[in-house]
């Protein structure tokens, strides 16, 4: 089995040049390897193709057979890393806490804390509302997504 340190040690340096990060790398028994990256401007299939046959020059299928899938983590997955809060600073997020409770707001910074803003009715209204900054730690975070609206 190929394991998933093999193919970080050969795609790290290679992600890093490419001005993209690294997102995740899943491996399996039955040699199915699948590499997430993103880049601040997105992923284009030519970003896939190189890094595909930067993988290809290390790995051997004579020697031990594999499948490969080189892509973008989507838009609809978890976020997973520090650079990916970074990029999506000024978007819309959803966030499940590690007590259960969930919370959606724009992402304003992400540091030791994540921090957004979020939109409450004023008090008595039923059409004000009043923008609040709500900070949150990380290790409270279970888990975060963007929230794709489609307008």
């Amino acid at each position: 089995m190929i394991s998933k340190e093999k193919v970080r040690g050969i795609v790290e340096e290679q992600v890093s040049e490419m001005g993209c990060f690294l997102v995740d790398i899943q491996t399996n028994v039955s040699n199915n390897i699948t590499v997430f990256f993103d880049k601040n401007r997105g992923i284009f299939v030519d970003d896939c193709r190189i890094l595909s046959k930067h993988i290809e020059e290390y790995l051997d299928r004579d020697e031990e057979d594999y499948e490969l899938t080189v892509c973008s983590p989507g838009l609809e997955n978890p976020l997973m890393v520090d650079e990916q809060y970074q990029k999506y600073i000024g978007k819309e997020i959803g966030i499940q806490l590690t007590d259960g409770k969930r919370k959606k707001g724009i992402l304003i910074s992400y540091n030791e804390v994540l921090i957004i803003e979020v939109s409450k009715k004023k008090k008595g209204s039923k059409k004000e509302y009043i923008l609040k900054q709500i900070e949150i730690p990380k290790d409270k975070i279970k888990e975060t997504k963007l929230k794709i609206n489609y307008k």
